[in-house]
C-alpha cells in the first residue's frame, strides 16, 4: 500500500482542510478525495501519467486543482472580468463592422454603379463599360 508525500498532503491541506489523498488499489492510482459532512469522501482528481500509468503526487496536481478552484478569486473581480470580456467583444464588433462597410466601398466607380443601380431597382446590366453610348452634348452637333 502506497502513501502520499507528507509535504504533498500538507499543501494539499492547506488549499482545503477537506481534502485529502489516498491509494485505490483497484484502480492502481492515486486519488485526491474531497470530505463530505456525512458519507464517505468524494473522488476529485486522478492522479495518472498522461499515458494512464502510475504517478506519485506532487506540486503539478495541486495547480491543477487551483486552476479548477472558481472560488478562489472573489466574485467581484469574476464579474469585472467578465464585463471587461464582454466590452471587448464588444468593441471588436464594432471594428469589425466598420471594416465591412469601408471594404464594401473599395469597389471601384464601375461596381458602385453596378451596385446602385441593381439596389436602385434598375435592370439589365446597368453600366456597361463595353459599347458605351456617350450622349451628345446639348448645343453641339454631330
Amino acid at each position: 500500500m502506497y502513501t502520499a508525500d507528507s509535504t504533498f498532503l500538507r499543501d494539499l491541506r492547506r488549499l482545503d482542510p477537506n481534502l485529502g489523498c489516498k491509494y485505490e488499489p483497484a484502480h492502481e492510482h492515486f486519488v485526491i478525495t474531497y470530505r463530505r459532512a456525512t458519507g464517505e469522501p468524494v473522488p476529485v482528481l486522478r492522479i495518472e501519467n498522461p499515458d494512464g500509468s502510475f504517478r506519485r503526487p506532487g506540486h503539478v496536481d495541486i495547480e491543477a486543482l487551483q486552476l479548477g478552484d472558481t472560488h478562489r478569486i472573489p466574485m467581484r473581480d469574476r464579474l469585472k472580468q467578465s464585463a471587461q470580456y464582454m466590452a471587448d467583444v464588444r468593441e471588436k464588433q464594432n471594428r469589425d463592422r466598420k471594416d465591412d462597410i469601408r471594404n464594401m466601398t473599395k469597389d471601384n466607380k464601375i461596381q458602385l454603379t453596378r451596385t446602385m443601380s441593381k439596389l436602385a431597382g434598375g435592370g439589365g446590366k446597368g453600366n456597361s463599360t463595353f459599347r458605351r453610348i456617350e450622349p451628345a452634348q446639348k448645343g453641339q452637333a454631330i
